[in-house]
């Protein structure tokens, strides 16, 4: 009976240590932590649209900052270009003209006019004096030479001030509008405004695109995040820069890289929406770790976050 009793005790230590290993040799390595990715897109569009020339990436690709995604039909807005340039040709001759004055040539035409109405006032008055001619005959004689006086010396003054400052804000406004113009011309061109990766792009050659609409979203290096609670008696296995390995339930075989950006300074209790893999601890702390962009990666999911105890990540690519 004690030799049974002792077999079974035996027995039973066997099973337990097998249970023991076996629960060891699932149980992951180093500190595993959850909790769902976030994400800071950037809409990229153009302030005035047009009709797609050209795509030059896909959803997925990595662009770098300016690099451009899409083209707009720019022939519209260069011919307003043109035309533009041409008024602005037009009010800087204007305004050379203003400045300058009359011509020498229209300085000696009003002195001749003037001369040539002397001649008949002074013809009329001495018919009047007469009583050849009426009154009012004089008077207009008197009249047309006064009148072709007055030309003469606006002739001979040149341009008034007040001309040439009309001149000078009609050429400023007409320059404007070309800035304006150019300016639009280049919202044609839609280009990266920062390093990331294209998540979304859906248009092609020939597409319609109204004004102030996006035609993509990027998402750049350092806008995508996973906040994971540390439990306080793990706490000094984190570090700020450590590199950590990030898994997602649609990619379980794939790590991603990740790194530690931000520790809480204050404890808090477990959120109700965090669970972790092992029993949960009253005291915890925010941890901010900092994912590096993928396609396949998106704001919602669910994702693991590996810690080891050395710098290691695991097995990442």
């Amino acid at each position: 009976m004690r030799r049974r009793l002792a077999v079974a005790v035996v027995l039973l230590a066997v099973a337990a240590g097998g249970l023991w290993l076996w629960r060891a040799a699932r149980r992951p390595q180093g500190l595993v932590l959850s909790g769902s990715l976030e994400a800071r897109t950037v809409e990229v569009g153009s302030l005035v649209g047009g009709r797609v020339l050209e795509v030059y990436v896909e959803e997925g690709d990595r662009v770098a900052a300016g690099q451009p995604l899409v083209r707009f039909d720019a022939d519209l807005r260069d011919l307003e270009v043109a035309e533009q340039q041409a008024r602005i040709e037009e009010a800087r001759a204007a305004l050379a003209r203003t400045e300058r004055g009359p011509r020498g040539e229209a300085v000696r035409r009003a002195e001749i006019e003037w001369r040539a109405a002397e001649t008949d006032r002074r013809r009329f008055q001495a018919l009047w004096r007469q009583g050849v001619v009426p009154r009012r005959e004089l008077d207009a004689a008197t009249v047309r030479e006064a009148t072709a006086r007055e030309t003469l010396r606006e002739a001979e003054r040149g341009g008034r001030e007040e001309d040439v400052a009309a001149a000078r804000a009609a050429l400023r406004r007409e320059e404007t509008r070309l800035a304006l113009l150019e300016r639009q011309r280049q919202e044609t061109l839609v280009a990266a405004p920062a390093a990331g990766v294209v998540e979304t792009l859906d248009l092609r050659p020939g597409d319609l695109v109204p004004a102030n609409r996006p035609v993509a979203s990027l998402l750049e290096a350092g806008q995508l995040w996973v906040r994971v609670y540390v439990p306080e008696p793990q706490l000094g296995r984190v570090r700020v820069g450590q590199r950590v390995a990030v898994s997602v339930d649609s990619f379980p075989e794939r790590r991603f890289r990740g790194r530690v950006v931000e520790i809480r300074d204050r404890a808090e209790y477990t959120p109700r929406n965090v669970q972790t893999l092992e029993q949960r601890a009253e005291q915890v702390f925010g941890v901010k770790v900092e994912v590096e962009p993928a396609p396949e990666l998106k704001a919602g999911m669910a994702a693991l976050v590996h810690l080891e105890d050395g710098d290691g990540g695991g097995n990442q690519r």
